[in-house]
Parts: structure tokens; C-alpha cells; sequence
């Protein structure tokens, strides 16, 4: 199992084995559907950040992607596919504890502050 976290290439302290990127993610977004993520984008009303992971590799089941967000309160997170087709959207609200947003199949995406892989 694969985990990413954040754009900067720094090895993540206190995150899952094998991880790399940013040190301390605020939002985590989590692929727990058969969709192959192509990017995600995140973005709240002072900032705006995106990733495409098409020509890299792609975000399959069972991997996830940080993101440090310097926006306190809501964001969007939106999903797509390989193809550009939107595959979910959801409005989340950022606070002190790093948030985990998940998409689960048909599109569905539910938001926590638990890991989800560890459920």
C-alpha cells in the first residue's frame, strides 16, 4: 500500500511507513473506490491547489495524497479520473486536526479525523 503526502519531497515523520512528501498534511484524501484518480484539487477562498497524477501514477485503491492547506475553514476537494471526468466533490471544514476525505464507490465521499485504511 502506497501513501503520498503533499508536493515537497521531504521524508513524513510520524506518518505510515514508506511515506514521503510533506512533513504535516492538514487534508489527506484516500482512495477507497475501484476509480483510478487522475487529479484532485483543493480549494478554499484564499487559496487554490491541484495535482494531476495521470502521468505519474495515478491514484488507485488503498493510496492517498496530502495536501497542506493554509486556509482555515471550508474548502472544496474535488476528484477526477483519468478521462476528466469528475468523480466527486465535497466541501469540507478544516481545523486543528488533519482531515481525512475519503472517496468510497458510486462517487460517495465521507470526511473524518480517523485514518480510514486503520478502520
Amino acid at each position: 500500500m502506497r501513501r503520498i503526502y503533499g508536493i515537497a519531497a521531504v521524508l513524513c515523520s510520524g506518518c505510515s511507513a514508506g511515506a514521503s512528501g510533506t512533513e504535516d498534511p492538514d487534508l489527506v484524501v484516500y482512495n477507497d473506490s475501484t476509480a483510478i484518480l487522475g487529479s484532485i484539487s483543493v480549494s478554499g477562498e484564499g487559496e487554490s491547489q491541484s495535482v494531476s497524477l495521470a502521468d505519474g501514477h495515478p491514484l488507485e485503491r488503498g493510496e492517498s495524497y496530502g495536501f497542506e492547506v493554509e486556509d482555515s475553514g471550508p474548502v472544496w476537494v474535488e476528484l477526477w479520473d483519468l478521462d476528466g471526468n469528475q468523480v466527486g466533490r465535497r466541501r469540507v471544514n478544516l481545523g486543528e486536526e488533519r482531515v481525512y476525505v475519503t472517496l468510497e464507490e458510486h462517487s460517495r465521499m465521507t470526511v473524518g479525523t480517523a485514518e480510514p485504511w486503520r478502520n
